[in-house]
């Protein structure tokens, strides 16, 4: 089983799109002058859309292959405004570091150009269908020592 990690980053009408995806960047890939950083600002166009077709709101943004995996997710409306649910707060380690993929989830009818567009634009971010995981072999934990462990007495603890 694997360590999975969430974020969930307050989106429109609290910010547009385009500000929902640098917000997220900026947690995946918190260094700016990171080549992740760099790799992410290619993919934004179809990040973006995604967006504001809200896509993340039901299935996330999906990093892998450095440490746990890492799912994004969207809020939207009255949550966005308020804040419910919303956690934007900085990870342990940067998901971007290293061997990582990024599959941003797409509407079915916008996946076809979505697809040719990262294809074109980036090796590193792919789109997929919502409702679509991403498959075993490209998640993360491709070394099994970096498999979840639970520490029983602080998961017991009341």
């Amino acid at each position: 089983m694997a360590t999975v990690v969430t974020r969930t980053v307050a989106s429109m009408p609290q910010r547009t799109a385009v500000q929902t995806w640098e917000k997220i960047v900026a947690i995946v890939a918190p260094d700016p002058k990171s080549p992740a950083r760099a790799e992410l600002q290619k993919a934004a166009g179809v990040a973006a859309a995604s967006i504001a077709s809200e896509a993340p709101k039901d299935d996330g943004f999906i990093i892998h292959g450095n440490g746990p995996q890492v799912r994004v997710y969207c809020v939207f409306g009255d949550e966005a405004v308020s804040g419910d649910g919303v956690n934007e707060d900085a990870l342990q380690a940067s998901p971007t570091e290293g061997d990582w993929q990024m599959s941003v989830p797409c509407l079915q009818e916008d996946l076809d150009w979505s697809q040719k567009k990262l294809k074109s634009d980036t090796k590193r971010v792919t789109a997929r269908e919502t409702g679509e995981g991403v498959a075993a072999n490209e998640s993360n934990n491709r070394d099994p020592s970096a498999a979840l462990s639970v520490n029983l007495q602080e998961f017991l603890k009341s």
